[in-house]
């Protein structure tokens, strides 16, 4: 029986752990069944088996083999039911790992799915945060920029806008027709350029659309726009939205205005500047050479200008060059261009065209100008101008060529008594040659001691005898002779040379005279003409208080002579400075009463002591004639006023019976001497004592 369980226990131990088919595990049972009943076989028959029964081997084990063959069958069949259990068993593990292995499949698949889900959630959430930080920064790039956004769709003509590109053109957020009416809001003068490059980008000729504009805003004014954009197509290639900003230009716009303003125009007057004024004739010159067409520059110089702002100031004289300024644009209008060149110097450019009659017309009409009187703070002005004309391109090729000429042509008007213009001539060169050379040499003249003085005497009407002398001075120059002072004393006073040649003119009289009285002549009184120049200097009292005290000669032998438009020129001061030396005992004369104001109420405030007629009077003077009257006037006038009445430029008898008639002070001219030099003036005066007691008694 143990062997039966042991059968059993061995085939299910096969079954169980061995991996042989069933057929062998069934071999294997039934070998070991057989096995376990050989020992019984062994053993033999029984002894009682063989006597008198007939021999049977299954009789006497019948029962064990039927036990054992029910064993094995029951055994068969349980390790068969086994086998196929476990062969289900297998077939279901191997199926269980199979799908576990699919399920370690797919839950790796599933990790990893999940894993790039939560790298893409993960992503998404940066992307949306970002996307949210960006919105927020272009939230606050557009409340803070100064740029508005906008948004046009082409084919319904609806477009949308920022709140600051609402602020700047004045439209609403959204609006039907816009595309429409945002063409309509630009100003004609910039609408075709604007939509030719719209176009231009529609056409994808640009990458993108830009624009500088001027915008009508919602209120009716314009505003300078920049706008910037890009265009969306569709497969046609149709533009069908743009979008982009529009900037706020204007403050910029007249921030460029401004720049060119300063770069183009006089800050003081806002006529155009010499950088203006050079493009433009630069162009019209070239306009001339391709095409023939010709124009006229006119170079205007004040006259005296530099006396207005040393008298009243820098702000009278600005003043004084606006309202000119102001004067002369009026009168050229649109027919040419006033500039200034800078000081007083203007120019009226006439481009492409104006023939010669026509501008010898308006030169005359700036002639007029100038003697119409001019206010500024309430003082009336007087001033005269002098002009150079040149005519293009006969008279220069080039800016600087046309500018140079017309500046010796205004010269040249200045040298021939100013207010006057005249036309460049190439003749004029020579002058300004000379000009220049003489300038040089009379720096020199200086120094050489070429400059003399010579003396003319005056004489009283009323003693009969030689009361003074004009100091009058002269050059002696090695290269040009004796030059007059109406040639060389302008050019002194234009150089600034007249300050020093003035101080050393009167250092020289005083010095002749005090030589005169220690020779026995007595006290003749010296008479010294004065420059604007000089009397404008700050310490031109103190200089002639030097020059006495150096001298020796006592105040009441020099006379000052000044002419009216030098006292003009800066009343207040020059009165001031006239009492001072006044007092000091110095006499003062009004030079050449007639040539210029002759005003009374200037006349009465001036502490002068003589009053010398003006030449022109004196030449045509006969009995009876209008010049007679108003000299006789003009002596009357003076007496009753308590001056002294001297007349210069006396050469015929006529003159002089005529002032000794109607009771003139002092004569001065060639009927009593011409002026002498220093030798011949001492050796000459005990006959021109003679001469003119002789006179005095005879005539």
């Amino acid at each position: 029986m143990r062997q039966i369980h042991c059968i059993i226990f061995t085939g299910s131990w096969c079954v169980m752990h061995s991996k042989l088919s069933i057929q062998v595990v069934v071999a294997v049972i039934i070998c070991l069944s057989f096995a376990s009943i050989q020992p019984v076989l062994a053993q033999g028959l029984p002894a009682d088996g063989v006597v008198n029964k007939p021999l049977s081997l299954f009789e006497p084990y019948k029962n064990l083999v039927n036990t054992a063959s029910v064993t094995i069958i029951a055994l068969i069949i349980t390790v068969i039911y086994l086998l196929i259990n476990i062969n289900k068993r297998r077939q279901t593990e191997r199926l269980l790992q199979r799908r576990n292995e699919d399920l370690i499949g797919v839950h790796e698949e599933l990790s990893a799915q999940e894993e790039e889900l939560r790298e893409n959630f993960n992503e998404l959430y940066l992307n949306e945060e970002q996307i949210r930080q960006n919105e927020e920064i272009y939230r606050l790039l557009a409340e803070g920029s100064n740029d508005g956004l906008w948004d046009i769709d082409l084919v319904s003509g609806i477009g949308t806008m920022s709140d600051r590109c609402e602020e700047i053109s004045g439209f609403t957020g959204k609006r039907e027709n816009f595309y429409k009416k945002w063409r309509a809001s630009i100003h004609p003068d910039d609408f075709a350029p604007t939509v030719a490059k719209l176009e231009e980008h529609y056409q994808g000729k640009t990458a993108y659309f830009s624009a500088e504009y001027r915008l009508k805003t919602a209120d009716g004014g314009y505003k300078w726009v920049l706008a910037r954009g890009r265009a969306l197509f569709d497969h046609e290639g149709k533009a069908i939205r743009i979008a982009g900003s529009l900037t706020d230009t204007t403050d910029s716009k007249l921030q460029e205005a401004r720049i060119r303003q300063l770069a183009y125009y006089d800050p003081l007057t806002g006529l155009a500047n010499r950088t203006l004024l050079t493009d433009l004739i630069t162009c019209e010159l070239a306009a001339a050479s391709d095409y023939g067409s010709k124009g006229a520059l006119i170079f205007i110089d004040i006259d005296n200008f530099k006396l207005v702002n040393d008298t009243y100031g820098h702000s009278w004289g600005d003043k004084l060059l606006v309202d000119i300024g102001g004067k002369l644009s009026a009168l050229v209008g649109a027919d040419g261009v006033v500039a200034r060149l800078g000081g007083d110097e203007l120019i009226v450019f006439f481009p492409g065209g104006g023939d010669r009659v026509f501008i010898t017309e308006f030169a005359d009409k700036i002639m007029k100008l100038f003697e119409q009187s001019i206010t500024v703070n309430q003082h009336s002005f007087q001033v005269t101008a002098s002009a150079g004309v040149v005519m293009y391109p006969d008279d220069g090729s080039c800016i600087d060529e046309l500018l140079r000429n017309a500046d010796t042509a205004m010269y040249s008007a200045k040298n021939s008594g100013k207010r006057n213009y005249k036309f460049f001539d190439k003749s004029m060169f020579e002058a300004v040659v000379e000009k220049a050379g003489m300038e040089a040499s009379l720096r020199q003249a200086i120094v050489n001691n070429e400059l003399i003085v010579h003396y003319q005497p005056q004489f009283n009407l009323a003693t009969g005898r030689v009361e003074g002398f004009e100091s009058l001075l002269r050059w002696a120059s090695p290269e040009y002779g004796l030059v007059t002072p109406l040639k060389f004393i302008p050019l002194a006073e234009e150089t600034g040379m007249i300050v020093s040649i003035g101080k050393w003119v009167l250092q020289t009289a005083c010095v002749f005279s005090q030589t005169l009285f220690a020779a026995g002549h007595g006290r003749l009184c010296t008479a010294v003409n004065i420059s604007v120049m000089q009397l404008i200097e700050d310490d031109f009292v103190e200089m002639v208080a030097g020059v006495l005290a150096e001298t020796g000669l006592p105040p009441e032998c020099l006379e000052l002579e000044i002419t009216e438009s030098v006292l003009m020129e800066r009343f207040e001061e020059n009165v001031r400075k006239l009492g001072e030396l006044r007092r000091m005992g110095v006499r003062i004369a009004l030079d050449d009463f007639g040539s210029g104001y002759s005003s009374l109420t200037y006349l009465k405030k001036l502490p002068i002591t003589m009053l010398k007629m003006d030449k022109a009077f004196i030449d045509d003077i006969t009995i009876g004639g209008v010049d007679a009257a108003i000299t006789g006037s003009i002596i009357e006038l003076a007496h009753q006023m308590g001056l002294t009445v001297v007349a210069e430029g006396v050469e015929t008898e006529i003159q002089f019976k005529y002032l000794r008639q109607e009771k003139c002070d002092i004569i001065q001219g060639y009927f009593i001497s011409r002026p002498l030099p220093p030798a011949e003036f001492i050796n000459e005066l005990q006959t021109c004592f003679q001469r003119s007691a002789y006179h005095f008694e005879h005539v």
